[in-house]
């Protein structure tokens, strides 16, 4: 009887096991049908799997278009990874896959891009969480670039070889215009290639490399409107799409005047008053607390080509024309490259100086060992002293004659030491030259190896595409230090 029952027993919990068995399957089986629909969704098919740690959201896009089913497997993209690319070509292909694959199904298209941009969105948030810009520190940024996908022609990279202004020497330099895409006015390569400044996705990956590098201000070299130099186009139309990328990222603007035609305190005044009404209320317009009131912060290029006298009418409270304790009021920053040039600079009624040029020695204002009397001058008269860095120089590309004037960065101490000069000065406002002036080779934004025939471009060496905005951070993290 027993024995019996245990066998009973027995049947009865492998009907159990057998039917616990059959709903598994069952359940399984839902899962893989719904798997599929997905997958199907998506157009997907083949599996994909994305093995580049620094695949752009649209590159990802791109990947996505076109396939029949199968697993795909995103990458966890990193927010600093995300700043780096692959080749122009890649980067262009990308795109018009992009666009192809858009005319072809723009409803799922638009569906995965939203949902794309919508983790991007989240990590910019993410970087600026734990990334707090220091808005003493300014960074001088040049939107003067194009290329024939957006503007027709390869704006500022094709650079014409200037000139030596004695023809007996110019004869002995080469003339003409570089070649992009691969021969560029630079002696350096961009990472991201001859890009656009009007190119949004550039635009917003400056931005996201300068935040990565703790700068706060992005001040941008500008032209009035439908001016620009001989070798760019209208900057000012490129400023709400800069101010809007610089607001994604926390960061703010301010410009910088470049010697436009006819720059007196007259055209000054009207331009002043045209920045200020055009972008004067956009949250990323930087303004500086000065005696209780917030002022733009405005940098004046070449300020010596204009006489102190000159510039009196327009800064000092009794000027003719003066801007003082008017809504076009601000704080105005003259270049200093002579020792002169300090007691005209006071004499104009501007508030500072600034020496930009990154090659030591090259001026008396870029002198490193110069810095400190001209900062004990700045105090004395109640003026601020903007010392700027840079991490070498050289512009042999458009000026071929001037040799003499490089500066090796010597993997990052010439960068080092530039700092090191400035910040022992504990300075209020620190500027760095630059992000992106790639003519003069003074440039922190990424560089790669690249060789053509005739012509093996500089590069970052060992220390990869990134270090001089690594450099920065270290540097910009000392600033903030001290200044607490």
């Amino acid at each position: 009887m027993q024995v019996l029952i245990r066998h009973h027993r027995k049947r009865k919990f492998l009907y159990i096991f057998v039917v616990l068995c059959l709903l598994f399957s069952l359940y399984m089986t839902f899962l893989l049908l719904s798997t599929d629909k997905g997958h199907n969704l998506m157009g997907g098919g083949a599996d994909i799997q994305f093995k580049d740690p620094f695949l752009h959201p649209k590159d990802t896009l791109t990947a996505l278009k076109g396939r029949k089913g199968g697993n795909i497997a995103l990458p966890l993209v990193d927010i600093q990874q995300s700043i780096q690319d692959n080749s122009e070509s890649k980067q262009h292909a990308a795109r018009q896959n992009l666009t192809d694959d858009r005319n072809n199904n723009p409803i799922q298209n638009n569906e995965m891009e939203e949902h794309i941009l919508a983790k991007q969105e989240k990590k910019h948030i993410k970087l600026s969480s734990y990334i707090k810009p220091n808005y003493n520190v300014h960074i001088f940024y040049y939107p003067w670039y194009g290329n024939l996908k957006d503007d027709g022609d390869y704006f500022h990279w094709n650079h014409a070889y200037i000139q030596h202004w004695k023809p007996e020497e110019a004869l002995k330099w080469p003339s003409g215009k570089h070649n992009p895409p691969d021969d560029l006015g630079s002696s350096y390569y961009p990472q991201l290639g001859p890009y656009s400044s009007s190119d949004k996705e550039v635009v917003e990956k400056h931005m996201e490399m300068i935040l990565s590098a703790g700068i706060g201000v992005v001040v941008v070299s500008w032209y009035p409107p439908g001016d620009a130099d001989q070798e760019g186009k209208d900057p000012d139309s490129l400023m709400p799409l800069i101010l809007d990328s610089a607001h994604k990222f926390g960061l703010e603007v301010a410009v910088h005047i470049e010697p436009y035609k006819n720059r007196d305190p007259t055209t000054m005044r009207e331009n002043m008053k045209y920045l200020f009404q055009s972008y004067g209320n956009h949250p990323a317009f930087y303004r500086k607390d000065h005696n209780g009131h917030q002022l733009p912060v405005v940098y004046i290029y070449d300020s010596y080509h204009t006489p102190s006298s000159d510039w009196a009418q327009l800064l000092k409270p009794d000027g003719k024309m003066s801007v003082r304790n008017t809504e076009l009021d601000a704080l105005f920053i003259g270049l200093l490259v002579e020792f002169n040039h300090q007691k005209e600079l006071l004499d104009g009624g501007f508030d500072g100086f600034y020496s930009y040029f990154a090659a030591n020695g090259f001026t008396y204002g870029s002198s490193w060992h110069r810095w400190k009397e001209i900062n004990s001058f700045a105090k004395l008269h109640n003026l601020l002293f903007i010392p700027s860095v840079g991490p070498g120089y050289i512009d042999t590309e458009v000026r071929p004659w001037n040799g003499a004037n490089t500066r090796k960065r010597l993997e990052g101490n010439y960068y080092r030491d530039a700092f090191q000069n400035a910040v022992s000065l504990k300075p209020e406002i620190l500027s760095i030259t630059s992000f992106n002036e790639w003519h003069e080779g003074t440039q922190i934004e990424p560089a790669i190896t690249k060789t053509i025939p005739k012509r093996n471009y500089l590069d970052y060496g060992k220390n990869g595409p990134d270090f001089y905005l690594k450099i920065t951070k270290e540097w910009v993290d000392k600033f903030t230090s001290l200044s607490i």
